[in-house]
């Protein structure tokens, strides 16, 4: 059983105060410029007003002597922001959208009031931002919906952020590799110039969402949960990072002044696939990931909720190749390979000594059946060969060999006997849940919930104890993650902003394998092995030859 969980507040009041490693910056944005008249002289007083579009929230700023404004700490969302001052023509931009992490510059120049008039602008420019030395990419929630994604993972798009790949490997720890607790849910390794993809550090909504213990990440969240995401890559600033690799921020979606909703159901069935190259038959793959979300107001202008569920349920046939020891091997018969072909080699009596002109070979009469050794393991005179006396026969060795499956192959060429197809199971729920609400112009709240729980089955090459390796054994993982974060935004003056957020982030990884519980070692009688706890089993077990293990 492997876990972890983390706990973390972060209090910023014109600047940022750091506790520990366990405090992370929000990933929020602003909205800073300049106003001027139509000479580019500054002025001073000027009111600026950036209003939600989506929820009809409201901020304010002031500018300074030198014209200059900022309005900080806004969320992921498109804005209308308004200039005015006395004596002037005010003037608005509409549909200014503000990303994950982004400082958007925004002047204004504005006429002189002769008539009442006003100027709105409906379009900008490409952004440049020039007030960020930060190097990365922002996923927008249209690339997150409208990008084919297989299995709905957000993580692939991040792939799109010049520098990011993604391990191919699909035996890695972090690329839905069979021994690995933290990627049973899907692969999530991301990697940039060169960095290892335990390295990256996972933010959702400012909360740390890191698996501490293998580097993973705690909640896998539905992509109909993400507003959008930013992978920063490079020169990013020292609110961020614990780690050396990249940073992902993760924004969740709120609610707004409109309904909105989704209803969807995604499937792969057996039947249009094709057959792997090693199985017999196409191998079961068979997935449905359905959901739904809603989001919208309770109060309009005020309070506002969205809500998100999923359920997912995958079955995918994993063929393996294999050795294991043939009929006649199971009782003491060497006379063939594993393959039915004669065998070069030969049986040495363990119980023989070695000295010169001693006979170490089993020996077996003129019909070819072994003849019984004598207690001390010495035999009398016969013909060589590779059949072990019945009596000599390790009990302990007996029962572990009859812990293979029976060969149901032939591929010598290959080396291989055995073939099989299990099928790799996973059933996960992820539920997600968000309040915002604004008490005022000048006091804002969110708080969100969110919940993964998954249970899987990955198998390790046959129905029992034989295991194509030692890190591949039958193993069933339960994923149980819950992250919560509650943030509150309080602006006491233009110039004094303060946000207070409280996070937990907890995963936990159960991990059970073949005879779990069982003690099979000590009930076989394996010298010193099982010694106790609740997690006993058969202790892993290698044979020379290239055939498959037995145990955990």
């Amino acid at each position: 059983m492997i876990g972890n969980s983390r706990f973390g507040a972060v209090i910023l009041t014109a600047c940022v105060f750091s506790f520990g490693t366990l405090l992370f910056g929000q990933a929020t944005g602003g909205i800073s410029g300049t106003i001027a008249d139509s000479n580019g002289s500054a002025i001073p007083g000027a009111k600026v007003t950036v209003t939600g579009e989506g929820t009809g929230g409201v901020r304010a700023g002031v500018a300074d002597s030198n014209g200059s404004y900022v309005v900080p700490l806004l969320g992921v969302g498109i804005y209308t922001v308004r200039a005015e001052a006395p004596g002037f023509q005010p003037s608005e931009a509409k549909g200014i959208r503000l990303q994950v992490d982004e400082q958007r510059e925004l002047d204004f120049k504005l006429g002189v009031a002769t008539v009442q008039t006003s100027v709105d602008v409906t379009a900008t420019p490409v952004e440049v931002q020039t007030t960020n030395p930060t190097l990365g990419q922002v996923i927008t929630s249209q690339q997150v919906a409208d990008l084919p994604l297989n299995g709905r993972d957000f993580v692939q798009l991040a792939t799109l952020t010049p520098g990011t790949t993604q391990e191919t490997n699909p035996q890695s720890f972090f690329n839905g590799g069979p021994s690995s607790e933290v990627s049973a849910r899907g692969s999530f390794s991301l990697s940039v110039g060169g960095s290892r993809a335990n390295s990256t550090d996972w933010l959702l909504d400012g909360n740390d969402n890191n698996e501490l213990t293998g580097g993973g990440i705690a909640i896998l969240p539905s992509i109909d949960a993400i507003q959008e995401f930013k992978v920063l890559t490079y020169n990013y600033s020292a609110e961020w990072g614990t780690r050396a690799g990249p940073t992902v921020l993760v924004t969740t979606k709120s609610g707004t002044d409109s309904f909105h909703g989704t209803l969807y159901e995604f499937f792969r069935n057996t039947s249009l696939d094709a057959r792997s190259y090693f199985a017999a038959n196409t191998e079961q793959f068979n997935l449905n990931q359905f959901g739904g979300s809603i989001g919208g107001p309770i109060k309009k202008d005020k309070t506002f909720f969205f809500v998100n569920g999923e359920q997912k349920y995958q079955r995918h046939g994993i063929p393996y190749t294999g050795l294991v020891p043939s009929v006649a091997m199971r009782s003491g018969d060497f006379t063939d390979d594993a393959f039915g072909n004669p065998w070069s080699g030969t049986l040495v009596n363990p119980n023989v000594g070695a000295s010169p002109g001693a006979n170490n070979s089993f020996q077996c009469d003129a019909h070819g059946n072994p003849l019984p050794a004598a207690p001390d393991g010495s035999q009398q005179a016969g013909y060589g060969c590779n059949k072990i006396p019945s009596n000599l026969i390790n009990s302990i060795g007996m029962k572990m060999v009859n812990l293979y499956p029976l060969p149901n192959a032939n591929n010598p060429a290959l080396g291989y006997n055995y073939v099989s197809e299990p099928v790799r199971s996973l059933n996960e729920t992820t539920l997600d849940g968000r309040i915002d609400h604004n008490f005022s112009n000048n006091d804002y709240l969110f708080a969100r919930f969110n919940y993964d729980q998954a249970t899987s089955y990955v198998p390790g090459g046959s129905p029992g104890f034989a295991e194509a390796s030692p890190f591949a054994s039958n193993q069933g993982i339960l994923n149980h993650a819950r992250n919560v974060v509650i943030s509150e935004t309080h602006v006491f003056s233009p110039n004094t902003v303060n946000v207070a957020t409280a996070g937990y982030n907890r995963i936990f990884d159960y991990i059970s394998s073949q005879g779990t519980g069982s003690c099979l070692s000590a009930a076989f009688g394996i010298p010193g092995a099982n010694l106790g706890g609740v997690s006993c089993g058969l202790t892993s077990t290698q044979l020379d030859g290239g055939y498959w293990s037995l145990g955990d």
